[in-house]
């Protein structure tokens, strides 16, 4: 039976950061996904300016520069009613600029740099229990139908928003019974324009968000009331009954051809979990999804599993896993996520409302000091709001 200090189960950017944080500091870390990369996964592929100091600290960012991508530089904003707004992104250290990427790309980097600074990695491998014993947890799992048993002294949960590791243990949080939401996710030729600009469109009962990651193929993802689907829900049925809801969707959409499967998700967003106890922390949205109309899905994953790996660290260098000892994280997330968790907040009340959210782009399109104070705030991670 193996032994680690840390066994991560999720290989995505939350499970994969903490991987690399820790066994670059020579802890034995196992990195435990079911799926084997690289492989596709339902995503905005947008990575927000705010991820470039994270990347670099992760030693990855030359590598997502040499694949396929493009510079974003822009964001713009429009309404069902016409209104629009523009504003330029700020710089990250030399870079000015996001990146239209797609998942299997930066799940793939990640996973390998996670190898090559000494994680184990084991792909293809699903968690059917986990339990804590007196010296730390038992992991049984099965790969190609064979059962393997891993032994840990810490555990953490980066298995995303329905995450069984948190199931497991507990602490998952309860789902209303109604969901409000749905996300759908779809990959599309032959749409104009879209060169170098991450996009929110917004319709009657949600928001599109639309942004190239090569030079043929752009990414359109969406969120849509869920009383607002019908029973049979299809690109083409979407496009036809809401998406031309707002004259800027329709024109860019109207001759585009899909080139990927049609992928949705539920929950879109949940109260926070209860992210650490006992020898175990959550990261990424195994803890908490916030729905990342700004684009920071990425950069929350991967600076939460910064934060979660710095806790780790400090609580196996004392020798206590204790939940008293590993509430740092959650403490560590607060004081870095709590104001963007806010900002994320009210621009998705005002995503759902659009006579509000046409009145405030139609002034932000007039005020551009304002709309870049506010893409400043999204895109650094210490923005400035005074001056």
């Amino acid at each position: 039976m193996e032994k680690c200090d840390v066994a991560i189960v999720g290989a995505g950017p939350a499970g994969s950061a903490t991987a690399i944080s820790l066994a670059e500091r020579g802890y034995r870390v196992a990195l435990i996904d079911r799926a084997v990369f690289p492989r596709d996964k339902l995503c905005g592929d947008f990575l927000n300016p705010i991820n470039w100091p994270v990347l670099e600290e992760l030693h990855v960012s030359q590598d997502l520069l040499s694949l396929p991508h493009t510079k974003v530089s822009r964001f713009r904003i429009t309404t069902a009613d016409g209104s629009e707004a523009m504003s330029a992104f700020p710089a990250q250290g030399v870079r000015p600029f996001g990146l239209g990427l797609r998942r299997f790309h930066l799940d793939h980097v990640l996973v390998a740099r996670a190898k090559r600074v000494g994680a184990s990695v084991l792909e293809g491998t699903k968690l059917k229990v986990v339990k804590m014993q007196p010296r730390g947890w038992l992991l049984d799992m099965s790969r190609d139908g064979e059962p393997i048993s891993l032994r840990a002294k810490l555990l953490v949960g980066a298995d995303g928003r329905n995450s069984a590791v948190a199931r497991q243990l507990g602490v998952a949080s309860e789902l209303p019974k109604r969901l409000a939401a749905v996300g759908f996710e779809i990959q599309l030729q032959n749409v104009p324009s879209v060169p170098d600009s991450v996009e929110i469109h917004q319709f009657t009962g949600g928001y599109a968000g639309i942004v190239r990651v090569d030079g043929g193929q752009v990414n359109l993802c969406c969120t849509v009331r869920r009383e607002l689907l019908g029973k049979s829900v299809s690109f083409e049925n979407l496009r036809a009954r809401l998406l031309r809801d707002n004259p800027f969707l329709n024109e860019l959409l109207s001759a585009s051809v899909p080139v990927s499967e049609f992928r949705s998700v539920s929950p879109v967003y949940f109260p926070a979990r209860r992210c650490f106890g006992d020898g175990f922390i959550l990261v990424g949205d195994a803890a908490r999804v916030t729905e990342p109309v700004t684009g920071e899905g990425i950069y929350l994953a991967l600076r939460s599993g910064q934060l979660g790996a710095a806790t780790v660290e400090k609580a196996l260098g004392e020798g206590n896993l204790r939940a008293v000892r590993l509430s740092e994280y959650e403490r560590a997330c607060q004081a870095e996520f709590a104001a963007r968790f806010r900002l994320n907040s009210l621009i998705r009340n005002l995503v759902y409302r659009p006579k509000a959210l046409s009145l405030a782009v139609r002034l932000l399109s007039r005020r551009q000091r304002f709309l870049a104070l506010l893409v400043n705030a999204v895109c650094q991670r210490r923005a400035a709001f005074a001056g």
